[in-house]
């Protein structure tokens, strides 16, 4: 899909739920490489219930006071033909919640070095909105709401973000009568939101409290029970099992931890996010960890890699429409120009005749006709030179294990697997993979090479990469 909605083009959805879809998007007049978008569109029987607008303009309003490394910015919002949107940060990669899923469909946990990397980062963005202030330098009191996996974007490019403040609180924030319902993810809620009482920026940490317990134990908390009223019985009145009684190779320091974040009483909770922090950088630091261990990017990239080849094909695709649209333009203008041009030279010729001559050479017609040819002359030059460019074709390129450097007869192209590879239709090229890992306290150089003439059909390379020890010096 490709459409125009306000200053932006739709490029393809990419989430819909609730009350409303996320687009993917270019600015219509950004320049080429310029970053995309996330337009949030409320969708259009929502947008003219008040209870809803007022949730989703409270979003726009919240986080435009908020500028973090953790949360998502935004960059604009308004109401376009009745629909409401805002433009929004596009984080390149997966939901928390996705992540979850995939480590238990594999029956296996997310590695310990990735979940201290996504806590410090959730509480680091979460102590800055819990203590933003308006421009004017008035304490907002900002409050979530609706901590959740979904709602916490892990990049491919290893950026860790915050989203959907859409149900937050702000001091300035009029509740609607509406709004005293329990609103939230119900598995997440705090024992305070289930008991619709004031809230504050404890019952935020309650609920990251119950993500961290789920990314160590590798299991839900809350979520598997059948209903939302079981749920809230058990946030209200069970006790809830240690991560390290549920799996003892849980640290039982990162254990007690959780527990604290997780006390049903808030006045035995951490206070601030900032403190539960500061607990998890002391316990981060008794941990050893290889320095070669999988990053969260390549952790990413190695467990959705359909969707990061699909969607690094549909950016660079926009791209690729964005300035063949910027070069025709430019084409157009060059015309004018140049028509301009051509009859301003072919005047000033008949006028130097008519000086030079009494009786005129050059008539009306064959001053049009000279014009014409010059552009059909032009404009056959500009098709020859267009036609006469080779052919390029996209080559997909795939390692087992991924992340091995690609090499182009012989040359680094600064790519690794899995990545796309502009080559010329027809010429033969040998194209290298080349990855260093350590195996048993050795250094390995994992190699796999081929010979490819790309062409409509043969487009894609996939290659199980060997090991070469290297020696050592």
């Amino acid at each position: 899909m490709s459409e125009h909605f306000a200053e932006y083009q739709l490029l393809t959805k990419i989430a819909s739920g609730g009350m409303a879809e996320i687009f993917l998007a270019k600015h219509s007049n950004s320049p080429v490489g310029n970053m995309p978008f996330a337009i949030k569109k409320v969708l259009p029987h929502y947008s003219k219930k008040k209870e809803y607008i007022n949730m989703f303009l409270s979003e726009a309003r919240i986080i435009c006071n908020i500028n973090h490394e953790n949360i998502v910015k935004i960059y604009d919002f308004g109401k376009v033909e009745g629909i409401y949107y805002i433009a929004m940060e596009y984080v390149f990669g997966q939901n928390l919640g996705s992540m979850l899923q995939k480590y238990h469909s594999l029956k296996t946990k997310i590695p310990v070095h990735i979940i201290f990397e996504i806590a410090l980062a959730i509480l680091a963005g979460l102590e800055h909105a819990h203590n933003a202030k308006d421009r004017n330098g008035v304490f907002l009191n900002v409050v979530h709401l609706d901590m959740n996996p979904n709602n916490i974007l892990l990049g491919y490019e290893g950026k860790i973000k915050i989203i959907d403040f859409g149900i937050a609180r702000a001091s300035y924030k009029k509740q609607e009568q509406a709004s005293t319902a329990i609103q939230g993810t119900y598995a997440y809620l705090s024992p305070e939101q289930c008991k619709e009482e004031e809230l504050d920026r404890r019952s935020d940490i309650f609920s990251f409290g119950i993500i961290l317990w789920e990314m160590l134990t590798g299991k839900t908390l809350f979520q598997h029970y059948d209903s939302d009223a079981v749920i809230i019985q058990k946030i209200l009145n069970e006790p809830i099992p240690t991560p390290y009684s549920v799996d003892d190779s849980v640290s039982r320091y990162f254990s007690s931890i959780i527990m604290k974040a997780l006390e049903k009483d808030r006045e035995k909770r951490y206070a601030t996010a900032a403190d539960m922090l500061a607990d998890i950088q002391k316990l981060q630091h008794t941990f050893e960890f290889d320095p070669d261990e999988t990053s969260l990017p390549d952790l990413l990239r190695k467990n959705f890699a359909s969707h990061y080849i699909k969607m690094t094909s549909l950016l660079e695709q926009s791209q690729k429409d964005h300035l063949m649209g910027a070069l025709f333009d430019n084409m157009e203008e060059m015309k004018i120009l140049n028509k301009t041009s051509e009859i301003k030279v072919a005047a000033e010729k008949i006028e130097q005749r008519k000086r030079e001559e009494k009786q005129p050479f050059f008539t009306p017609l064959k001053i049009m006709m000279l014009i014409a040819l010059v552009l059909f002359i032009g404009m056959g030059i500009v098709a020859y030179i267009i036609k006469s460019e080779p052919a390029v074709v996209i080559v997909q390129a795939f390692s087992q294990p991924s992340g091995a450097m690609i090499f182009v007869d012989g040359d680094n192209s600064g790519k690794t697997t899995p990545a796309f590879l502009p080559l010329t239709k027809g010429k033969s090229y040998i194209i290298e993979f080349r990855k260093s890992e350590k195996r048993g306290g050795k250094e390995v150089m994992l190699i796999g090479g081929i010979t490819i003439s790309p062409t409509k059909k043969n487009k894609s390379i996939s290659l199980e990469l060997h090991s070469k020890n290297r020696d050592s010096k």
